[in-house]
């Protein structure tokens, strides 16, 4: 396969094969650089490692490293994609992953390779090859090899995080008093700020730490940077969602862990104590996933982390957090197609349990770039595509989609925007300095 010097066509799936595109500067630098910092971790951590997983694990380490330095001689050299073996512990999307590289082979005629494969499926791939990799030893198969970098980008926040706490904590207090128009705009300031907590994506910056600004003053300032904004709209869906229905469930479909986890929990708060929601679901990956992607255990860990703070609102958001999972307010979901080779428009067929879970609820958010790219297919669709178009059939339910720009693909936006902002800076669409809070609503769409 040959190498183009374009970018992505119209219509196109994205592709490591078009040399101007996101997708192949992933593949070329961004992904290996990921498997060294893991590496790199592993090696500096090795007896921490060993205090904690066991004396036997010190050979699977070596083995390990091994392994992936292999794979990430293997996307350096552009190699066909592997058929993941059957050693995994406990896993059953193996075979999914499989038929689907036997598909894709059969649709292209060619060995499907790192660059000539559809982008989410190939870099979708190497998280679960380094998955594959941990999961198929006998003492490492828990260990989660992002799990530093996840609980730096915490702490390193705490500063930010205690300033959002105090807000938050004075808006849930004041929930039941405040006049409907104070309500919107905590609402808002709160939508806001966990938009732009999806700044913190560590498989963007390689891992490394990424500096975030207090978002409660920093909302308004950056609404010029908002590309399309409904959180009006949205605002007034939830109130006649409030007025008509008794028992709502909004599901939240997390993305990164630390300071953003934090600013959905805010959200999820007020949605709970201003009635909006009598259940929120929040739906977590399964494994380590894209650097900083949430896990049952970094939900966990990041609310506990909370209660035994040293700063006074902070703690109590912890324990009002921890109330709620106790009280079956909020709960963890774990499903394994959040990880599997699909976008979102095949779910009907490759998860109709999940698809009709999702139903249930008033409103899905989904959260962050990798969840909007699922959303899209993976495709370049023309920016003035309208998002029912792109979303190709996925309706379970009403859609939020709150995302910073972080990949070459968007919808909904006019094509004289798009080209005042590529005259600007010719990245754009890889900063993240830019976002989305998009709806679609199944009965008044935009």
């Amino acid at each position: 396969m040959e190498i183009q010097n374009l970018n992505t066509p119209f219509g196109e799936f994205l592709s490591g094969k078009y040399e101007k595109s996101f997708a192949y500067k992933t593949i070329k630098d961004r992904l290996p650089v990921i498997i060294t910092s893991i590496i790199d971790n592993i090696s500096q951590c090795k007896d921490s490692i060993i205090t904690k997983y066991g004396l036997n694990c010190s050979e699977e380490l070596k083995q390990v490293i091994g392994q992936l330095s292999e794979l990430k001689s293997e996307m350096m050299t552009n190699k066909p994609l592997k058929f993941i073996d059957s050693s995994d512990n406990g896993k059953e999307d193996i075979s999914k992953w499989n038929e689907c590289i036997k598909n894709q082979q059969f649709q292209n005629e060619n060995l499907l390779t790192w660059y000539n494969s559809v982008w989410l499926f190939s870099e979708c791939y190497m998280y679960r090859r380094v998955a594959h990799i941990f999961l198929s030893t006998a003492t490492l198969f828990t260990y989660d090899y992002f799990e530093k970098q996840k609980h730096d980008n915490f702490t390193t926040s705490l500063e930010t995080i205690s300033v959002l706490a105090n807000y938050t904590m004075k808006v849930l207090n004041e929930s039941k008093s405040n006049l409907i128009e104070n309500q919107k705009n905590c609402f808002t300031t709160l939508l806001k700020s966990t938009l732009w907590g999806n700044k913190c994506d560590l498989s963007l910056s390689q891992g490394s730490a990424v500096k975030i600004e207090d978002m409660v003053d920093q909302t308004k300032t950056l609404d010029e940077n908002i590309l399309i904004d409904h959180s009006d709209l949205i605002w007034t869906r939830l109130n006649h969602f409030h007025a008509d229905y008794k028992d709502t469930t909004i599901d939240i479909v997390l993305d990164n862990a630390g300071y953003e986890l934090f600013t959905d929990f805010c959200i999820a708060a007020f949605l709970i104590e201003n009635d909006f929601a009598k259940k929120i679901r929040f739906h977590v990956k399964s494994i380590p996933w894209f650097v900083s992607d949430v896990t049952e255990r970094d939900l966990f860990w990041t609310i506990d982390t909370m209660k035994n703070s040293n700063h006074k609102n902070l703690m109590k958001l912890g324990h009002r957090c921890s109330k709620y999972l106790e009280d079956n307010k909020w709960t963890v979901e774990i499903e394994s197609f959040w990880t599997e080779p699909y976008d979102f428009s095949q779910m009907k067929v490759e998860s109709l349990q999940l698809y009709n879970k999702l139903s249930e609820a008033i409103l899905i958010i989904f959260k962050g770039d990798l969840n909007y790219r699922k959303l899209m297919g993976d495709i370049n669709w023309d920016y003035e595509t309208d998002l029912k178009t792109a979303l190709r059939g996925f309706q379970p339910t009403n859609i939020v989609a709150l995302r910073t720009v972080k990949a070459d693909l968007i919808v909904g936006v006019p094509h004289k925007k798009v080209n005042e902002l590529f005259s600007k800076q010719e990245n754009w669409m890889e900063t993240g300095q830019y976002g989305l809070i998009h709806s679609y609503f199944v009965d008044n769409n935009l």
